[in-house]
């Protein structure tokens, strides 16, 4: 009686953070949609065509900031009686309605009247599409473009499957420093293990275990920066961003590309790699000091940050769709390439940025009101011990990924 309930630090919002969400939503637009030739006789041109290959990048930043966001959670309302219940239901209310809306539409739109038909939509409800038993059994043409793009989804939920219960089951601090530590270190080991006997790279690319970097990389920063650490991570996150953009430019330059999908070296050591950019630029994200954080405020950034989850589920949908209803005329009717791949880009950005806002005004955001009823704030709650906890931002729109 008489005591008010603090807000938890992960509950504050950080506008940079949005900001990565937008840089990694946009690098994820332009691997998805910008196409070109492989080598298009110009050398600058070639250039551009690697940049844009490597956009996938823009799924390990999502995956950092999961991770961050998540385990920040987490740490601030393991004191509360209904811990599991409520993290799985504001989870829920965060991915289920639009995912589910669109899965439906999907059914809808295929009518399976086979079990083989049908069996690409069970995986898909069942958050199984990133495991071999979506690549290793044929799935329609048609359906994989629509919904290839959402096996990241499936590894996230994967994630957080086990995730909430290591946080609940070790609370020392320093226990989950080494846990996530160890976590780091088995994905590379496992993606080794699986090349070396002959499985494709759509394994290493896709399976949880072995892109649990990123995600525990996000979730090392969070536990470290709620500790004596976290001058020392404030001074050293652009210095360690630096070091691990060079090392990426250093593996792209010496392989000839930074491709996910033909790169040994990017799967062996690459997304480690990532993990490091990306729980760097996060760091500096969210150090009030930081250059990064002008550049991340961004109104475009953070718009995009904003919408972030709607547009990555839906661009790829829409571009199918189009594709599907109106290549074939435009085709005959441009006969530039690059014109016609401009043209595509447009329609397709013109009907996914809006349907992403209308999606988050009014589908979203209702379920989004409903988590007061699974408050994550621990009725006891003293911060005042803590005056230089972080304050990232509670998750809006996390997730995507080619």
């Amino acid at each position: 009686m008489g005591e008010s309930r603090a807000t938890p630090p992960s509950f504050r919002h950080i506008p940079a953070l949005d900001g990565i969400r937008g840089i990694a939503i946009g690098l994820v637009l332009c691997f998805h949609l910008l196409w070109s030739n492989s080598v298009t006789g110009s050398r600058a041109f070639d250039l551009i065509v690697k940049i844009r290959g490597s956009g996938w990048i823009g799924v390990d930043l999502f995956f950092a900031l999961s991770g961050f966001l998540i385990t920040g959670i987490l740490l601030d309302t393991r004191e509360n009686p209904r811990f599991f219940r409520n993290f799985y239901a504001r989870r829920a209310l965060r991915i289920a309605p639009l995912y589910s809306l669109v899965l439906l539409l999907l059914v809808v739109g295929f009518h399976p009247s086979s079990w083989t038909q049908a069996r690409p939509f069970a995986l898909l409800f069942t958050y199984l599409q990133n495991t071999p038993l979506w690549w290793n059994h044929p799935v329609s043409g048609t359906v994989a473009n629509y919904t290839t793009h959402l096996w990241s989804l499936a590894a996230e939920e994967q994630f957080y499957l086990v995730w909430p219960l290591v946080v609940f089951l070790l609370p020392n601090r320093r226990g989950l420093l080494w846990i996530c530590a160890a976590g780091m270190a088995l994905a590379p080991l496992s993606r080794y293990l699986l090349l070396s006997h002959g499985d494709p790279f759509q394994a290493t690319y896709k399976l949880t275990v072995c892109r649990a970097d990123s995600l525990l990389g996000g979730a090392w920063l969070a536990i470290a920066h709620r500790g004596p650490m976290q001058p020392v991570i404030r001074r050293a996150a652009p210095y360690t961003f630096a070091f691990g953009v060079l090392l990426c430019l250093a593996v792209g330059w010496s392989t000839g590309n930074f491709a996910f999908e033909s790169n040994r070296t990017v799967n062996l050591i690459g997304y480690s790699l990532l993990a490091l950019v990306s729980a760097s630029l996060i760091a500096m994200a969210i150090s009030p000091s930081s250059r990064a954080v002008r550049v991340l405020g961004s109104p475009l950034l953070r718009s995009l940050g904003r919408y972030s989850y709607g547009i990555y589920v839906l661009h790829q949908m829409v571009a199918t769709a189009l594709e599907d209803r109106f290549g074939g005329s435009l085709r005959s009717s441009i006969p530039s390439k690059a014109l016609l791949h401009l043209v595509l880009l447009a329609l397709v950005l013109a009907f996914t940025i809006p349907l992403a806002m209308l999606s988050y005004h009014f589908l979203e955001r209702p379920f989004l009101r409903l988590k007061r009823f699974f408050d994550a704030v621990p009725e006891r709650q003293d911060l005042a011990a803590s005056p230089n906890l972080p304050t990232p931002a509670l998750p809006s729109a996390v997730r995507p990924q080619p």
